[in-house]
């Protein structure tokens, strides 16, 4: 069984006043296509997915 670790995502911070959405987007296509080419059977994802417990809708549709 192959499992990929990762951690800490903090989808939907802002640096600087500037939004990240599309480097999130790019992150998540990118991890996308990791899983896919090696195979990997599981994703552990430890620590924050988001970087608030309320996240906004552009942060939650990235990841649902």
């Amino acid at each position: 069984m192959k499992i990929l670790h990762t951690s800490d995502w903090h989808l939907g911070r802002t640096l600087c006043g500037r939004r990240r959405h599309e480097e999130f987007a790019a992150f998540l296509e990118w991890l996308a296509g990791i899983i896919e080419a090696h195979a990997i059977d599981a994703l552990l994802v430890a620590g924050d997915l988001f970087d608030t417990s309320t996240p906004g809708n552009p942060a939650q549709a990235l990841y649902y």
